[in-house]
């Protein structure tokens, strides 16, 4: 007979309430089931696979959390656990005690890292017949790049040259290496940028056919490109990428160890490195390769590493990105460059001190219908539709990094509806609403004279900036700041919304000094002879800026330079 019982719980997530049902028959354990949340997808599906796996092999909810999602598995094993003796079940708990295990691999290859470099990086030396091993810190993959869009370019593919057809021989990756230069203002490393636009082409060949990845035409192409290059997979997330490469790295024969964060490097009595030691919850793994490719990631969550440039600044990134390698590779005296550079974008609201979640498509949607950026003073600050770096800049010259984008009723509807689907409740908006512009993040509706007192706007200032915007908009002539004249529009109605605009940033644009073999050089500017780094870990090839869709460029790119280099090595 099926007893079956449906129990309901709910746990709080970093972005809001997490529903869930667990299923018990006869105080067995036999499902649970995420009914909605509102966290990071490509991070949240992998934590609830493994918690629910966890679950019913041990009946308990009294195990470990998720290395690097401690806080949110650890509430839904403690709602759950409450929940299912709130109905008198009891299970068997069949939890045995874990003793640290030791561990020892021998490899060809060791990969630190499992975001897109690493992954890259790992699937290419498979190919060659290499035994690797990819190590990941935490009980998941993705690093920073599970955070990103899966836009990148395809400058020289074969790629490219389906989606674009003829048009893609007018790309090169001259054209694109200027690109970044401009774009950074010429702060770029001009030989990494170089190893990533004329690799990018192959790389991106190379994993599409390694894991069935379907490119397609990106939906938008920046203007910052000078041509048509970008592109996406279907779903437009990175998790689809880290998905289907780790499943077809794994499927051929590649080992990744989840939870074993890098403690440090072994080296021999010459002080060559050997392998590295990793701990976990459970196990203490030592591998032994004779190639070492350190795709870690960055450094943005460690406030310590950052400087002052980051100041008034929100983060977004993972937590997890407390750039550990910076740690254990400590004994190698390795040289840096740029610690202080960060990739910073507009779009931004704070949710809590220091922390930002990102209004990308809202934001980019209601200055489409016209919705003007202002300061405390009440003044327009930028043409609301230039590119992004135009406008984070003009966020960052206010003196408390605050602007305002002002709404009507008509705009704020499609901004709210953009809101929900990205990763924002409509509970959160309705608690922001309610906290009435007295702390972060400002979100305030009402009369202008309302919106202003609430917000600390000068109220006489905005009536006047809103008189003039209405009269450009009517002429189809922006006199400020020529804003294309599709994008002026009218506004409708007295009511008006407003919502904060912050610039925030997730990736670190410094790191550790390599050459275009991408091996990493000791600050006597000697090579390490099997060391090499790949992605966000390495810094110059993108500059103090970076356009959209480089930093996948860079990550897939560096990945593929590395492996090949190391296996060049081996051989």
């Amino acid at each position: 007979m099926d007893n079956t019982q449906k129990i309901n719980a709910q746990a709080m997530g970093h972005n809001g309430p997490i529903d869930f049902e667990v299923s018990v028959n006869n105080n067995q354990v036999t499902d649970l089931e995420i009914k909605q949340h509102s966290e990071t997808p490509g991070i949240f599906d992998q934590v609830a696979d493994k918690l629910r796996t966890n679950v019913l092999e041990n009946q308990s909810f009294e195990i470990d959390a998720i290395s690097g999602a401690t806080v949110m598995s650890e509430a839904i094993l403690e709602s759950a656990d409450q929940a299912v003796k709130e109905e008198g079940v009891q299970l068997p708990n069949k939890t045995k005690e874990q003793k640290q295990q030791e561990e020892e691999v021998q490899a060809d290859v060791v990969v630190i890292g499992g975001g897109e470099a690493g992954l890259v990086a790992a699937s290419k030396a498979l190919t060659a017949g290499k035994k690797v091993v990819l190590l990941e810190k935490n009980g998941y993959l993705g690093g920073a790049t599970i955070l990103n869009g899966s836009n990148v370019t395809a400058t020289g593919s074969k790629t490219a040259e389906k989606i674009f057809g003829e048009s893609a021989k007018k790309d090169s990756p001259e054209a694109l290496a200027a690109d970044v230069s401009n774009e950074s203002l010429e702060t770029n490393d001009e030989n990494l940028t170089q190893v990533m636009t004329e690799n990018i082409g192959d790389a991106i060949d190379f994993i599409s056919d390694f894991a069935g990845l379907e490119y397609v035409k990106a939906q938008t192409q920046t203007p910052e490109h000078t041509i048509d290059r970008q592109i996406e997979l279907p779903s437009s997330s990175s998790y689809e990428l880290i998905k289907k490469v780790s499943e077809a790295f794994t499927k051929k024969g590649g080992q990744i160890f989840l939870d074993a964060r890098v403690e440090h490097v072994l080296q021999d009595d010459d002080g060559k490195v050997t392998g590295v030691l990793a701990k976990g919850r459970q196990r203490t793994l030592t591998v032994y390769a004779d190639a070492i490719i350190l795709s870690s990631g960055g450094y943005g969550a460690n406030l310590e590493m950052r400087g002052k440039e980051s100041r008034g600044l929100d983060y977004y990134g993972p937590q997890t990105s407390t750039g550990d390698a910076y740690e254990f590779l400590a004994p190698l005296d390795l040289q840096t460059k740029n610690i202080g550079w960060y990739k910073v974008y507009p779009h931004g609201v704070e949710v809590k001190p220091g922390i930002a979640k990102l209004t990308t498509y809202a934001s980019k949607k209601a200055t489409d219908m016209g919705a003007i950026y202002v300061n405390r003073k009440g003044e327009r600050i930028v043409n609301e539709s230039d590119v992004y770096a135009k406008l984070r800049n003009a966020v960052l010259k206010q003196p408390d990094k605050v602007a305002f984008l002002v709404m009507d009723k008509r705009t704020w509807q499609e901004f709210y509806h953009l809101l929900v689907l990205h990763d924002f409740t409509e509970e959160e908006i309705r608690q922001y609403f309610a906290n009435d512009g007295k702390k972060s993040p400002i979100f305030v509706h009402g009369s202008l004279k309302e919106v202003a007192q609430k917000a600390g706007i000068n109220a006489s200032v905005l009536r006047e900036t809103l008189k003039n915007y209405e009269r450009y908009a009517a002429r189809g002539n922006d006199e400020e700041f020529g804003r294309n004249s599709q994008f002026l529009h009218r506004y409708e109605g007295d009511e008006l919304y407003v919502v904060e605009q912050r610039d925030r940033f997730a990736t670190t644009l410094g790191g550790f000094v390599t050459g275009a073999d991408l091996k990493l050089r000791t600050k006597d500017g000697k090579e390490v002879s099997n060391l090499w780094g790949a992605g966000e870990v390495i810094g110059g090839a993108n500059g103090h800026d970076s356009m959209p869709s480089m930093m996948n460029t860079w990550s897939i790119s560096s990945g593929f330079v590395a492996a090949n280099n190391a296996l060049l090595k081996l051989k």
